[in-house]
């Protein structure tokens, strides 16, 4: 017997300084069906938000250049791969239901169904990226505040994106932080505090050019640690501007995950082993290691070889490659590092900073 967990819940999806994505889960999905009777539409309308739900997840978990490869959803037994399935803003009319989904699928079952194509999954998150959407029209320049070009944004699965992103609040302390031209030219020592405000590594600064009826100019500057890029789009399709942007973030969204999965794609389910000493200066903090290392989605499992006081010897059974493990470890707050003789693993709090 099948069984689906069917939450109902009440109010909007808000931006939240903490960003806690799975990109085995599609939020935000809207239906809208009329039928011949309200059970008619309901059944059809949550068959079709699975079928589009699962669609954007499989695309999400494969790189572009393998999106020929994936399995005609026709084909698939969906409602045996849904795990969650949430309902919010349920409307009903005697021919006509309309609802918001949120759906999470069974992560094993359509990791080995990808794989079984020869499709590599990305299933482990980059590091979210804050972003800022700046908005220049006809009135000017807008970063903070109330504009379409951001609700597009907020309207968006952005949590749950291989490369995730979050919006700031846009209060007070932000605005004080920086304006929308502090924000277009990259100050550095502004986003800096941005960055430090949001506990991020990279911004993003989405730039709206709205000055044109039936034309929109998108450029996305990337200020990471590391790279800087830019991804530019043009748009003159003669619709309206909030409708050409919706489908700019899609596509600036998907250019973001893009960069981050041709690096993070595991191809094959083929465990390693990895031996590494954990270091840690007390069992306090061995429980948080162990747990971090166990919150690692690469890790598949792991063996402790030798516990003692201030350090543990670990066999870790992960997929991918090891610079794909010490990345996933990284995003845990741990560092991975070969040493002359051995691998070692600590947290990163606790690395002494000469």
């Amino acid at each position: 017997m099948k069984f689906i967990r069917l939450i109902f819940t009440l109010g909007l999806f808000l931006s939240s300084p903490v960003v806690a994505g799975n990109v085995f889960q599609v939020d935000r999905i809207k239906v809208d069906v009329s039928a011949t009777s309200t059970t008619l539409a309901r059944s059809t309308a949550l068959q079709q938000g699975q079928e589009r739900a699962l669609a954007i997840a499989m695309r999400r978990l494969a790189k572009q250049e393998e999106w020929d490869k994936l399995p005609d959803i026709r084909t698939l037994d969906i409602e045996n791969m849904v795990e969650v399935l949430r309902i919010s803003d349920e409307k009903t009319g005697p021919t006509r239901y309309l609802a918001t989904l949120s759906i999470q699928f069974k992560a094993a079952p359509l990791r080995d169904l990808l794989r079984s194509y020869g499709v590599a999954v990305t299933e482990v998150q980059s590091k979210p990226a804050l972003l800022l959407p700046v908005l220049e029209d006809l009135q000017g320049l807008q970063a903070w505040g109330e504009h379409w070009w951001q609700i597009g944004w907020r309207n968006y699965d952005i949590e749950n994106n291989p490369a995730p992103l979050l919006l700031p609040l846009g209060d007070l302390d932000d605005s004080l932080i920086a304006n929308a031209e502090d924000i277009l030219i990259g100050d550095p020592a502004k986003l800096q505090m941005l960055n430090d405000r949001y506990g991020t590594q990279t911004i993003i600064v989405a730039h709206a050019l709205a000055d044109v009826e039936g034309q929109l100019g998108v450029t996305a500057y990337i200020f990471g640690e590391e790279d800087s890029d830019v991804i530019v789009r043009t748009y003159r399709t003669g619709e309206l501007h909030e409708d050409m942007g919706k489908v700019a973030i899609d596509e600036i969204a998907s250019a973001l995950a893009e960069r981050w999965k041709q690096v993070a794609a595991v191809a094959s389910d083929e465990k390693q082993t990895l031996r590494v000493r954990a270091d840690y200066p007390s069992l306090r903090e061995w429980t948080r290691l162990l747990s971090r290392l166990n919150e690692a989605k690469l890790v598949r499992d792991l063996t402790i070889v030798e516990l003692a006081k201030s350090y543990a010897y670990i066999d870790l059974a992960y997929v991918g490659s090891v610079t794909q493990l010490g990345g996933n470890l990284g995003q845990r707050g741990l560092v991975l590092a070969e040493g002359e003789f051995e691998w070692t693993v600590v947290a990163e709090e606790s690395l002494v900073v000469p």
